[in-house]
């Protein structure tokens, strides 16, 4: 039984089906997450329960502001041997610094 078809713009009835139990079973997942996490924020105190909220609270905006500050990604620096990329039509081997006369050429041609 063939069950991947090349065209992407329908959906087979059993894909349609495996997303069906797939998000059914997430859904209760979550459901099932969700009521034990309120029976047990529930058994709390009402002060307990502003403090579990405002500690939430203040480890949500510290994990915020450390990656606001964090350099997770930094911008490599360009070295002294960079040269700028090399334009449609011109050879790859053309040196922008030490030739200004060089021969255009496009990818096809062998000059």
């Amino acid at each position: 039984m063939k069950t991947h078809r090349n065209d992407n713009s329908s959906s087979t009835p059993m894909n349609d089906q495996i997303a069906k139990v797939v998000s059914v079973f997430i859904v209760s997942v979550q459901a099932k997450l969700a009521a034990s996490i309120g029976q047990r924020f529930n058994a709390y105190s009402a002060g307990k329960q502003k403090l579990v909220l405002v500690s939430i609270v203040a480890i949500t905006i510290a994990i915020l502001l450390t990656g606001l500050f964090t350099n997770s990604y930094t911008i490599p620096a360009l070295h002294q041997s960079y040269r700028p990329a090399t334009h449609i039509g011109m050879a790859s081997d053309v040196n922008l610094f030490v030739r200004k006369d060089a021969q255009l050429t496009d990818s096809l041609t062998k000059k």
